[in-house]
């Protein structure tokens, strides 16, 4: 944007949006509810800052939700103390872009109690805050943009902390949830009603060679990666995952039930895809991004690649990325798609988003790494 407002550091202590701070209440009390037919959130206060998110499989979910195993557990855990032994030698006097200082904790998932969770069980999460950036970085709420961008830079470092440790477990690389959904849509497997126009639709918007293009990438994602082996990966990273403290001090990154081992590209593009899916949004006037207020996504996604690159600025270092970034940029546009028409459902802006598809396919993902 033209008239982009510079970055300025956060306070230790800023003002609260409403959006971030529940009224109080004595006891545990729910503060939210929502989700898909794919999954449902359910998040409560528990006094003292102190909240739980509930996620539980909705009718559509196609698998159990499983946790890291040991070995990556333990490895997660030391990713995350690792985190927590920087920012405590951080101080607070870093920006939003800054690449030096703390990371995104880890919050671990843990299987829910059949009292919190029902019959078809879930998995719960300890965390600082009832907001995700998904919902903060759009609102149009100063302080909760400058929060969800410094939120982005800690998710920026924690990545690459996870991407350090090589996949050297015992037991298999798990499949990419994501990229598994995507093969499924695309081979035409997927049991789904408004999925399924959605791909008859994509199939005639792409046309041949794109729609070619598309799978080759997709089945290239879940392949073992080549030189330099597998390294562990968040599995599915994204603003909606990434929670930061209403005070401002930290964030955490829901993490456990999509770890697996692969490229890093797939995490880092995991996450700058939504941001492209955000920014094309706006531009063009589709869903809620293209009726809220003006969001400056390139200041978020360069924050998050502060982070990850661990710079203080993430101008003119695209080549420094991981290899792939924007094709599994281009993958993670691709699956947003086809989840919001199997899981929530049909709408015409879908096919507005098979032709932003097309258009970022065409260009061998390059729009994804242009902020």
């Amino acid at each position: 944007m033209a008239d982009r407002p510079q970055a300025a550091p956060v306070p230790q202590a800023p003002a609260v949006p409403a959006a971030v701070r529940p009224a109080g209440a004595a006891g545990s009390v729910t503060v939210r509810e929502y989700g898909t037919r794919y999954l449902r959130i359910s998040v409560r206060y528990h006094g003292d800052a102190r909240f739980s998110w509930l996620r539980v499989p909705g009718p559509a979910h196609d698998r159990p939700q499983t946790a890291p195993s040991p070995a990556a557990g333990a490895a997660l855990r030391r990713v995350d103390a690792a985190v927590a032994d920087a920012a405590s030698g951080a101080g607070s006097g870093a920006g939003e872009g800054s690449g030096a200082g703390r990371g995104a904790r880890l919050a671990l998932g843990e299987r829910a109690a059949a009292s919190e969770s029902g019959e078809r069980g879930g998995v719960v999460y300890r965390v600082p805050g009832a907001v995700s950036v998904a919902r903060l970085l759009p609102s149009g709420d100063d302080t909760a943009y400058r929060l969800s961008v410094r939120a982005l830079a800690d998710l920026g470092r924690t990545l690459r902390q996870l991407h350090d440790v090589p996949w050297e477990f015992a037991e298999p690389v798990p499949p990419h949830h994501g990229v598994g959904r995507l093969l499924a849509w695309i081979s035409g497997t997927a049991p789904d009603g408004d999925g399924a126009r959605l791909r008859a639709l994509a199939h005639d918007r792409l046309g041949a060679r794109l729609w070619t293009r598309l799978t080759d990438w997709a089945v290239a994602a879940q392949e073992p990666p080549g030189r330099g082996g597998a390294v562990l990966l968040h599995g599915a990273p994204s603003t909606g995952w990434l929670v930061p403290s209403p005070a401002g001090d930290h964030s955490v990154l829901l993490t456990g039930e999509e770890v697996t081992g692969g490229d890093p590209a797939l995490d880092l593009g995991w996450v700058l895809g939504e941001l492209h899916e955000l920014r094309s949004a706006a531009a063009r006037g589709l869903g809620a991004a293209g009726q809220g207020p003006p969001v400056d996504y390139p200041a978020a996604a360069q924050a998050l690649l502060a982070g990850y690159l661990r710079k203080e600025d993430a101008a003119a270092v695209v080549e420094a990325l991981p290899a792939g970034t924007a094709r599994a940029a281009t993958l993670r546009l691709a699956v947003h798609m086809r989840d919001f028409a199997s899981f929530v459902g049909w709408h015409e802006d879908l096919r507005n988003y098979a032709d932003l598809l097309a258009e970022t396919l065409d260009a061998d993902g390059a729009p994804t790494l242009r902020w």
